[in-house]
């Protein structure tokens, strides 16, 4: 047997998975977060390949960006590391679906379509980002325990014995699962590619054999480029005549006559089970919206000597109109470029390009059409360019403000023009329900992100940057400690402190980080508890039920869980898992701990019940992710902050939005209610924090810091008469009513 070499990068190898001619993979674990991972190296063989270590690297680069649950995470990518590129990635529990097939382990037709369903999803949202697989099959779909599928491999198809190569260079793909266009060694293949392959496997799991056989390779790349397949039985299959219509078209032998995106081909299947398709379909007007601007943006990363990100433009316009010739010429010249660029420098994952510099013929040119159709009178219209010109170029200064000037509610009669209310007027006009004046500022500077409120409000903690947490007494304004994890104490530093918790109690108190730790220290005793506790990705929200005996933990991994205070005093981590559609950036109990509210990267509210985990409602409103939320102290109302910069209020017993307040510059951060619920006071990582009246929607008090000042975190004491924020400096600072 070979050696395992003692580690790669930071992991230490434990044993070997699996081996092939692209390469090896490593059963290993993270030093520093305890976690088990997988590690892909790339064969000896293939490094000095230089056109395949540029295909390497440039498709992990694309792959590790995709965070999907339907697709496997990747951690880390080092392309230059000692001993070559290494991928370190998701370890997954569960069997391959090659190994459910042959064991003949799926017999329900349900189960069958809603693992299909799932391997759709994943692959639309990574075309939608312009990464193709282009090796499919069940082998490179593992089911976990609870039937969900995950993705390997993503965009790093591997050349193995049953790999062909043309006089075009190689063709990626296992034959079985390999298109006409493949086969035929097309320059340019698109998502299809990878519809086909779905196809094949739906017809397989349908009927028990693959649509194309045959003992010899030749004979059986000659069938799928030319030979019908078996149709399928429907009487002898049970199968609706819709879903044999949905196997005939995602196996067309010409890629025009197949479904135009996974979206659709997903929407069908559910279609075919009698369930509503609850996808996103894209009128044509959008998809011809969006292709044009993404092929006008590719070509002109092109004419600035960016080919890796004017390929992933071009594949999202592809992804839209994969039939326009325009698109598959115009991929082609960039390959062409990339493969000449390949022998001359290597594309490093870790390094993200360096935004480009708008010019005239792109981002310019649409920022002048949104502000002629704002002078127009037409906000929608320019509000849809800005979008669209962020969706491309989020760092775009000129469409950001101009978002920041469209999203601020115009003055009664002034719409045509643009104009609208200064804020600060309106709050020297309004007769303010409350007036705060700075009371005292203490701290250390350790960029605390984040505060939490004792519930006996004697003492705040502070999440420093450093990783540990700060305890100050507010009566003394002295620190009374500093917790520490034991990673903290052996290295000096931890991940930054994301979100802090109290129980209600006061007897614990709970972290979470960004590297996806959570730590709980007993208040009584000062230790940290001895169990392990954590997500795969950030940790966006913490918080205790208020019965004590729960701790709610959301994650950027896109999971929740619920884990059983009593068993994590013993050393025991025993939780529940309610797996979420995106990430989770924050979350909140409601209604005495019977409900619990969660609030997602693609911007929705989702409330649960708590007893049984089950989606009772889900709340719209914002057009960015959540970031933050809370709940008033009758458990009726519902405020959320986003990263569109607003605070939107929600009825809990309706379901329904009843009001956005706008004021901010930046993406809310924090916020907290008053006792008397018709106050909430929020912050934006900026210099301003305010303190809203909810009858009005206006700025009841707004307090200012000092140059260089940014607020990041709001607290409220009980009595409603102070207020506590942490600034990023470091400090605390604490106000009081005049």
């Amino acid at each position: 047997m070979t050696d395992l070499p003692p580690s790669i990068g930071k992991y230490k190898v434990l044993a070997e998975l699996g081996r092939g001619a692209m390469g090896t993979v490593y059963k290993a674990r993270d030093p520093v977060l305890g976690r088990l991972v997988a590690v892909k190296t790339m064969s000896e063989a293939l490094l000095v390949d230089e056109e395949m270590r540029g295909r390497f690297l440039r498709e992990a680069r694309s792959a590790a960006g995709l965070q999907h649950p339907n697709i496997v995470t990747i951690y880390e990518f080092d392309p230059e590391a000692e001993g070559g590129p290494f991928i370190a990635m998701e370890l997954l529990d569960g069997r391959p679906l090659s190994e459910l097939m042959d064991e003949k382990r799926l017999t329900r037709l349900e189960d069958k379509i809603k693992l299909v369903e799932q391997v759709c999803r994943g692959l639309d949202f990574a075309h939608k980002r312009g990464v193709i697989h282009r090796d499919i099959k069940p082998g490179n779909i593992q089911i976990l325990p609870d039937a969900t599928a995950k993705i390997l491999d993503f965009g790093i198809a591997r050349r193995d014995d049953a790999t062909l190569k043309t006089k075009t260079g190689l063709v990626m793909g296992t034959p079985n699962y390999m298109s006409p266009e493949q086969i035929q060694g097309v320059t340019v293949v698109d998502h299809r590619v990878d519809m086909w392959a779905v196809g094949v496997i739906l017809y397989e799991l349908l009927t028990g054999q693959r649509p194309f056989e045959s003992g010899t390779m030749t004979t059986l790349l000659y069938r799928i480029v030319h030979q019908p397949f078996a149709p399928l039985d429907a009487r002898k299959l049970g199968l609706s005549q819709d879903l044999i219509e949905l196997v005939d078209r995602s196996l067309a032998k010409e890629p025009n006559a197949r479904f135009r995106d996974m979206a659709e081909m997903a929407g069908e299947l559910r279609k075919s089970l009698g369930v509503s398709a609850s996808v996103d379909i894209l009128s044509d007007e959008a998809r011809e919206r969006g292709f044009k601007r993404n092929i006008e943006f590719a070509r002109s990363l092109l004419v600035r000597g960016q080919p890796a990100r004017a390929l992933e433009a071009a594949r999202r316009a592809q992804a839209l109109e994969p039939s326009r010739t325009e698109v598959v010429k115009l991929i082609e010249e960039i390959e062409s470029r990339l493969e000449s660029l390949a022998g001359e420098r290597t594309v490093a994952l870790s390094a993200p390009a360096p935004p480009p510099k708008p010019v005239a013929s792109d981002v310019d040119k649409w920022i002048d059409e949104a502000r002629l159709a704002l002078t127009a009178g037409n906000r929608t219209e320019a509000l849809r360019i800005v979008e669209d010109v962020l969706a491309l170029e989020p760092r775009s200064k000129p469409a950001v403000e101009l978002r920041e000037l469209l999203q601020k509610p115009a003055a009664p009669g002034r719409a045509k023009t643009g104009q609208h209310r200064s804020y600060a007027q309106a709050e020297a006009l309004l007769k303010r329900a409350l007036s705060f004046k700075e009371q005292v500022t203490f701290g250390e500077k350790t960029g605390p992100q984040v505060i939490a409120m004792a519930p006996h409000e004697e003492v705040v903690a502070a999440g420093g940057s450093d990783g540990s947490v700060r305890l100050w007494d507010l009566r003394t304004r002295s620190k009374m400690t500093t917790l520490r994890s034991g990673m903290h104490k052996r290295a000096g530093h931890e991940g930054l402190v994301t979100c802090l918790a109290f129980s209600e109690d006061g007897r614990f108190i709970a972290s979470g980080h960004l590297d996806g730790a959570i730590h709980i220290w007993s208040l009584d005793t000062g230790d940290e508890l001895r169990v392990r506790l954590g997500h795969e990705g950030a940790v966006g929200a913490i918080q205790f039920s208020p019965d004590g005996a729960l701790l709610a933990s959301g994650g950027m991994d896109a999971t929740l869980k619920l884990w059983d205070v009593s068993t994590l005093e013993l050393g025991e981590a025993r939780r529940r898992l309610i797996r979420q559609p995106a990430g989770v950036g924050s979350l909140t109990f409601a209604r005495d701990g019977v409900w619990l509210v969660t609030g997602h990267a693609n911007r929705i509210l989702r409330v649960h019940d708590v007893s049984s985990g089950r989606l009772i409602a889900t709340l719209r409103g914002h057009k960015a992710a959540v970031s933050y939320l809370t709940v008033s102290s009758d458990g009726n109302l519902l405020a959320s902050g986003g990263q569109d910069r607003s605070v939107r209020l929600f009825d809990l017993q309706r379901r329904s939005e009843v009001k956005a307040l706008e004021g901010h510059k930046r993406a809310i951060s924090s916020i907290a209610f008053f006792p008397d619920g018709r106050h909430i006071a929020s912050v934006a990582m900026e210099d301003q924090l305010i303190v809203w009246d909810l009858e009005t929607g206006r700025p009841a008090d707004t307090q200012w810091g000092d140059t260089d000042e940014i607020f990041a975190s709001v607290q409220i004491f009980a009595g409603g008469q102070q207020m506590a924020c942490a600034l990023t400096d470091g400090r605390i600072r604490v106000w009081m009513t005049s």
